[in-house]
């Protein structure tokens, strides 16, 4: 069973639980001390935040391990999203959202080859390189 925060107003409600565990859970925030739902997520939240940082240090510079994979690849020399996606075994889709990811944080640039002549214009391909001012160290 997935659960889903939904947004109303200021509150937040927790969807997708069972009926008893909704029961369990507003009970366990009442005895927890906090005013609401809402003020409780956001204490469990800041909570998995520090707890993450304490474990991984900065985290906008620590990378998961699909990140490692894709940056592996790339260095090693794979350059096209298909060939990332192959050689990590992650679908196209999750490739380009994690390769955008890395674009974002500066860790990896894109470039595009070919498409010089007007004639060429549907062969530009897109390719993916390790930034050349970043260093990065893979486990």
């Amino acid at each position: 069973m997935e659960a889903i925060m939904a947004r109303r107003g200021t509150s937040v409600r927790v969807l997708g639980l069972s009926k008893s565990l909704q029961v369990k859970y507003r009970r366990a925030v009442a005895l927890s001390g906090a005013r609401s739902q809402s003020q409780h997520l956001l204490s469990m939240i800041r909570r998995a935040i520090l707890e993450a940082e304490q474990k991984h240090g900065d985290l906008l510079h620590a990378l998961t391990p699909e990140e490692q994979d894709v940056l592996g690849v790339i260095e090693a020399g794979a350059a096209e999203v298909s060939q990332i996606a192959e050689e990590t075994l992650l679908t196209v889709r999750r490739v380009e959202q994690v390769l955008d990811e890395l674009i974002g944080r500066g860790l990896v640039e894109s470039r595009r080859k070919g498409g010089k002549t007007e004639s060429a214009r549907g062969a530009v391909i897109k390719l993916y390189f390790l930034a050349e001012n970043k260093t990065i160290r893979l486990i």
